[in-house]
């Protein structure tokens, strides 16, 4: 049986993509938290450090959103997969000795 795979090849430089992003906003999350302790003692803390914070949030949303719609259509095509038939027709007796 010649099965497909869930994610075509062409799909794997989302998945870094998505993880990359992630990665990268989860640095930025970090940079917040460590900035926020260091202006801790301000009333207000500076414009950037709620910059970074905005930024690594929608960032840590977004790769995590990537990877839901990949596991999705991963599912999906799966899904598909499975309910596909193949039909195999019968040989006959009488075909074979002609």
């Amino acid at each position: 049986m010649n099965r497909s795979k869930a994610l075509p090849d062409g799909f794997k430089w989302w998945i870094v993509a998505s993880v990359g992003l992630l990665l990268v906003s989860l640095l930025l999350v970090l940079g917040d938290i460590v900035a926020a302790f260091a202006y801790f003692s301000q009333k207000t803390s500076p414009l950037w450090v709620t910059l970074l914070g905005v930024a690594g949030a929608l960032g840590v949303g977004l790769g995590f959103a990537g990877l839901f719609v990949l596991m999705a259509v991963a599912g999906w095509r799966s899904h598909r997969e499975s309910k596909r038939v193949e039909v195999i027709s019968p040989v006959h007796e009488d075909r074979r000795d002609r």
